[in-house]
C-alpha cells in the first residue's frame, strides 16, 4: 500500500466515522420505533412496518436528490468558490420546502395504495394515522436533509453526527410519551410514534440550521448575510444531477419497500419477522453507506481541484475499505443471527422466520457494500444517469421479478422475496463496477465531471 493510500485511509476515516455514526443514529430512530411498536403488540409492529414501507420511498427519493449537494459543494470547495457555496445552502433549503408539498399530500392519501396492494384492512386505520402524523414533520425533515448534505460536502460530518446522536434520547422520550400518554396527552399507541417522529425531525432541522448559520468556520460563505432570490441555474444543477440520483436510489428502496408491502399480505408473524430482519440488515448497511458519503466528498473535492491521481486514489481506497468492513459485518450477522433477533422478540415463530431471512441478509451484505461504495465514487464526479439506468435494470428487471417468482410461484413466501433482494444487489454491484472501470480506469473522471454535469 502506497503512502498516498495510507494517508487517504486516514482522511476517509476522519470523515467516514462521524458519517457512519450519524447514519447509525438516524437508523437507530427507526429501530427504536420498531422495538417500541413491538412492545405494544404484533399488530402495532405490523402497522409500523407497513407505514414505514410507504413513507420510506418518498423520503429516500428526496434524500437521493439532495445527495447531489455533497459533490456540488465539494467541487466548489475544491476550486475555492466559497460565495457560491452560500448560494447552494440557501437554494437547497428553499428546494426542500417546495418538495415537501407533494410529499405531504401523498401521506394524507394512502388508503388507495393499501387497498391496491391488499394490506389487511385491520391495519388501515393505524397505518393512515401514523403516516398523517409523520407528515407534520416532512418540511423540517427535508430541510435537515438539504443542510446535511451541504455540510457533508464541506467535510462537516462531525456536526451531523452530534445532531443525529442527540436525536435518540428525544425519540425515546417522545415515543414513550405519545404511545402511552401522560401530561395531558392521550395514549395513541402506534399512531403516537408518528407524532414523536415529526417532533424529532423538527429538532434535528433546527439544530442543523443553527449550526449552518452560526458556525464560525462558515462565516466566509455569507449564508445568512446576503440572501439570494431564486437561482434557477443553481436549482437546475441540483435537479440535473440529483433527479437521476433520486430516481436511482428510489428504485432500490422502492424494491425493498414494495417487497415489504407484498409481505404485508402474509401473516402478522411473517410481517414482524421481515421487519426485524430488515432492521438489522439496514443497521449493518449504514456503515458502507456512511463511507460512501465520505467517498463522494473526497472524490468531489479532488475533482474540483482537477487532481486526477487523487480522485482515483480516493475512489479506490474508499471501495476497498467499505468491502473489507462488509466482510466482517456479514460474518457477524451469520454467526449471531438469533441473539440479534432476540433483542426484538422472543416469539418462537417470529424468531425462526427472522433467522432464515437474516442468513440471506448476511449474503447480500457484500454486494450491497460494493454497489453503495461504487455509487459514492461515481457520485463524486457527478455521474448519475447511467447509475440510474443500472438501478432500474438491477432492481426491477432482475431483483423484484426473481423475488416475486420465488415467493409466489415457488411458494417460498418471504424467503423468496429476499432471494430477489440478493439477485438485485448482486446485479447492481456487477454493473456499477463496469461503469467504475470505464470512467476511473479507462477514461478521465475529471473530464467526465466537467463534460457531463450539464451545468456552467
Amino acid at each position: 500500500m502506497s503512502i498516498k493510500q495510507t494517508s487517504e485511509i486516514s482522511e476517509l476515516f476522519k470523515l467516514g466515522i462521524p458519517a457512519i455514526l450519524a447514519q447509525l443514529s438516524q437508523m437507530a430512530l427507526g429501530v427504536i420505533d420498531t422495538m417500541m411498536a413491538g412492545s405494544i403488540d404484533a399488530e402495532a409492529l405490523a402497522a409500523i412496518a407497513v407505514g414505514t414501507n410507504i413513507i420510506n420511498p418518498i423520503i429516500v427519493f428526496i434524500l437521493g436528490v439532495f445527495l447531489a449537494l455533497n459533490p456540488i459543494v465539494a467541487h466548489l470547495n475544491g476550486r475555492g468558490s466559497f460565495e457560491q457555496i452560500g448560494v447552494v445552502f440557501q437554494q437547497s433549503t428553499l428546494a426542500a420546502f417546495i418538495m415537501a408539498v407533494p410529499a405531504i399530500y401523498l401521506l394524507h392519501h394512502t388508503e388507495s395504495i393499501m387497498q391496491f396492494i391488499g394490506i389487511q384492512e385491520t391495519l388501515h386505520q393505524t397505518v393512515s394515522g401514523y403516516l398523517i402524523a409523520c407528515s407534520y414533520g416532512v418540511v423540517p425533515l427535508f430541510g435537515f436533509l438539504a443542510l446535511r448534505f451541504c455540510n457533508e460536502g464541506l467535510f462537516s460530518t462531525r456536526a451531523i453526527m452530534i445532531v443525529s446522536v442527540l436525536a435518540i434520547p428525544f425519540n425515546l422520550l417522545f415515543n414513550y410519551w405519545f404511545i402511552w400518554g401522560g401530561l395531558g396527552v392521550p395514549a395513541m399507541g402506534a399512531i403516537g410514534i408518528g407524532y414523536a417522529t415529526a417532533l424529532v425531525w423538527s429538532i434535528m432541522f433546527i439544530a442543523m440550521l443553527i449550526y449552518s448559520l452560526c458556525s464560525p468556520r462558515y462565516q466566509h460563505l455569507a449564508i445568512k448575510s446576503r440572501w439570494h432570490a431564486i437561482d434557477w441555474q443553481q436549482l437546475k444543477e441540483l435537479l440535473v444531477i440529483g433527479l437521476p440520483m433520486g430516481i436511482g436510489v428510489g428504485m432500490e428502496i422502492a424494491m425493498f419497500a414494495f417487497i415489504g408491502l407484498m409481505i404485508g399480505r402474509f401473516s402478522v408473524e411473517i410481517i414482524a419477522a421481515h421487519q426485524i430482519a430488515i432492521n438489522i440488515a439496514s443497521m449493518a448497511y449504514m456503515i458502507p453507506l456512511g463511507l460512501s458519503i465520505a467517498i463522494s466528498a473526497r472524490v468531489g473535492f479532488f475533482a474540483g481541484r482537477n487532481d486526477r491521481p487523487n480522485v482515483q486514489i480516493a475512489a479506490k481506497t474508499g471501495i476497498i475499505v467499505a468491502v473489507s468492513i462488509a466482510c466482517v459485518s456479514s460474518l457477524a450477522m451469520y454467526l449471531f443471527a438469533q441473539p440479534l433477533i432476540k433483542l426484538y422478540t422472543t416469539e418462537n415463530t417470529v424468531l425462526t422466520i427472522a433467522t432464515q431471512l437474516l442468513v440471506l441478509a448476511a449474503i447480500f451484505q457484500l454486494s450491497d457494500a460494493v454497489q453503495v461504495a461504487l455509487s459514492g465514487a461515481l457520485r463524486g464526479i457527478k455521474d448519475t444517469r447511467i447509475p440510474m439506468v443500472i438501478s432500474a435494470i438491477s432492481y426491477w428487471a432482475v431483483g423484484f421479478p426473481i423475488g416475486y417468482f420465488a415467493a409466489e410461484a415457488l411458494l417460498m413466501s418471504a424467503r423468496g422475496y429476499w432471494l430477489g433482494i440478493v439477485a438485485g444487489l448482486t446485479t447492481a454491484a456487477i454493473l456499477l463496477y463496469w461503469r467504475y472501470r470505464v470512467l476511473f480506469i479507462h477514461h478521465s473522471p475529471i473530464v467526465f465531471a466537467k463534460e457531463h454535469a450539464d451545468v456552467p
